[in-house]
């Protein structure tokens, strides 16, 4: 993979340097010709050759557009080069784990989610970072709503098949997702186009501002053109113009409302224009991305065909901010004309313009789905059981672990009630291996490939009580707010989803007989509700709780202490654990332990 990546990054860093130096000749024409047609007319003037004079204005308009486009193209392909060129490096940051520069999606972290924080799905070095390949709004709230919920086993199954489609599609993948960068700006955002797409319409309902962008302008030309053959006075066009800014007025601020709510939207426009037009080019078949494909059409004709409309209509109205354009304004009231497109492009379109943003954003998050696939070749789709309650994998890791470090392990448990007591020595990965299970747990039920050899897994609802700490500004002690997540947790279980929970290190803020008294009844509670899941703890003497419910199994994580070093192998064990190192620990620290 990274000989992929690496090759893919240096082909589009060359390209990239072509198009630089292309886009400098290009800057330094227009400055040449604007200068060679100053002199030449400097020339002309002192020769009094009126017809040169004439000729070089004309050549260096005509040339002066045609380097602009030029340019403008140039530019376009720059920019999309570039992101081309991020794409792929960001594919060999996260095949080194090295996350810190990606979108980490904190603003979707919800602190009293099932497990947002203790699962680090979204923020610093996240599940979020790892998987997301999305570059427009509706993408990441599809991902980050994908990563939150678990789906039913039909769209999970979908999800799969599509993902899989589009793994090998590496050009096409990365043309969405660099389009969607290449045509965006930071402050752009679409909410406000939305907003003014739901709006009722204002001059499309009145018949006065339907006839007025035909007789308005039809009343200034006809008073210039009788004003210069001299039939009508000079100062007729004169007010003919003062007549249209009266007209003009009783728009003003509505067009201003429209320019305000539109004008940082025509970027995304672009972005969402250029993805459908790839969508629109590919042939899929997948069930599902067969579904979003075809929502991107509306009364036979292609979404990107429609959003090129709006842009269109959108950059003629936002031109009122230039001088030009508010002279022709006065003569041919442009600003009614435009706003009348703009309310017929709405009044046609508004119906199927959000579902096509959605579609978008189903699309890049499937994309993300495949792209990860594709990285990560030893990653596996795993089997999604009917029978409730069945989690069992074979070595499974964590994948925000570097491959070559992590250790793997095998696992299989399933049936209502059960609980599975880890217990280990401190740093042996009790933690590790819980984020294990829920990290891939989440995954398979997104629909995503897992960090595993072969993954069963029926549908589930994953709760963890991991990361509990105190609240000053609240006046909560760290043994309270776990008090409260585990209310939260009985709270949520109920009889439609089983309940996967993860509770580390049990009751850990309070004294050993309080804790172990609070330990027994919490499993004795669990054993009964329609749960599953997994307890770790120190407290040794809880694994005799075996003996009297059905359901509990022990297994532990240990260690070896050799020449004075503390020797982890990480490997999940059945029974209890056999060795501790809290002592040898602090005595490293500096402690003076006496025997």
């Amino acid at each position: 993979m990274e000989k992929i990546f690496n090759e893919r990054a240096e082909q589009f860093r060359l390209s990239l340097d072509k198009l630089k130096k292309r886009s400098l000749s290009l800057a330094w024409l227009r400055v040449s010709s604007f200068f060679g047609a100053i002199i030449l007319i400097t020339l002309f003037a002192n020769a009094k050759i009126t017809q040169g004079i004439t000729a070089t204005i004309v050549v260096f308009i005509l040339l002066f557009f045609y380097l602009l486009k030029k340019h403008l193209a140039v530019k376009k392909q720059l920019d999309f080069t570039e992101a081309l060129f991020k794409v792929n490096e960001e594919e060999l940051q996260r095949l080194e784990m090295k996350l810190a520069t990606l979108d980490d999606g904190a603003e979707f972290i919800n602190p009293l989610h099932e497990y947002h924080i203790d699962l680090d799905v979204f923020g610093r070095h996240s599940l979020f970072q790892l998987i997301n390949r999305a570059s427009t709004a509706f993408g990441r709230v599809t991902m980050a709503n994908w990563l939150s919920t678990p789906a039913n086993k039909d769209e999970i199954l979908l999800r799969q098949e599509a993902a899989k489609e589009v793994a090998p599609l590496v050009d096409w993948r990365q043309n969405i997702q660099a389009s969607g960068r290449a045509f965006n700006e930071e402050k752009a955002n679409i909410e406000p186009l939305l907003s003014w797409i739901k709006e009722p319409n204002v001059l499309l309902t009145k018949a006065f501002y339907r006839l007025a962008i035909f007789i308005f302008p039809l009343l200034s030309v006809t008073c210039i053109v009788l004003s210069s053959i001299g039939v009508a006075p000079i100062g007729l066009p004169v007010l003919a113009v003062f007549i249209n800014i009266g007209v003009l007025a009783t728009v003003f601020k509505y067009a201003g409302d429209v320019f305000q709510k539109t004008i940082f939207s025509n970027k995304i426009l672009k972005a969402y224009e250029a993805q459908i037009a790839w969508i629109e080019k590919q042939e899929l078949t997948s069930p599902l991305m067969k579904q979003l494909k075809a929502k991107l059409q509306t009364d036979g004709k292609d979404a990107s065909v429609v959003i090129n409309q709006l842009q269109f209509i959108l950059d003629n109205l936002h031109n009122r901010a230039n001088m030009m354009y508010q002279i022709f304004n006065t003569l041919f009231t442009l600003d009614i004309f435009w706003l009348i497109q703009a309310e017929k492009w709405r009044e046609k379109t508004k119906e199927d313009i959000q579902s096509w943003f959605e579609a978008i954003g189903e699309i890049e998050a499937v994309n993300s789905l495949g792209a990860y696939y594709f990285s990560n070749p030893t990653a596996v789709f795993p089997t999604i059981e009917t029978e409730p309650f069945v989690i069992r994998a074979t070595q499974m890791g964590h994948p925000m672990l570097n491959a070559k470090k992590r250790v793997s392990n095998d696992f299989d448990f399933s049936g209502k009630g059960g609980i599975c007591l880890i217990t280990g020595s401190n740093m042996s990965g009790k933690s590790t291996f819980l984020r294990t299970v829920g990290v891939n747990s989440i995954m398979a039920l997104m629909g995503a490939p897992v960090c595993a050899e072969s993954m069963n897994i029926s549908k589930l609802q994953v709760f963890t009580s991991m990361r509990t700490q105190d609240d000053l500004e609240e006046s909560v002690s760290s043994f309270y707010a776990e008090l409260k997540r585990l209310k939260q947790l009985l709270g949520s279980i109920n009889t439609e989803t089983p309940t996967l929970f993860m509770i580390d290190e049990v009751l850990k803020g309070t004294n050993s007989e309080d804790r172990h008294t609070g330990a027994i009844a919490l499993i004795r509670q669990l054993n009964k509700s329609y749960a599953f899941g997994f307890v770790s703890t120190h407290d040794l003497t809880l694994g005799k709780i075996t003996t009297e419910l059905q359901g509990i199994k022990n297994y532990s994580f240990n260690s070896v202490i050799q020449n004075d070093d503390i020797i982890f192998d990480y490997t999940l064990t059945p029974g209890l654990c056999k060795s501790f190192n809290a002592t040898k620990l602090m005595q490293k620290m500096g402690i003076e332990i006496i025997d």
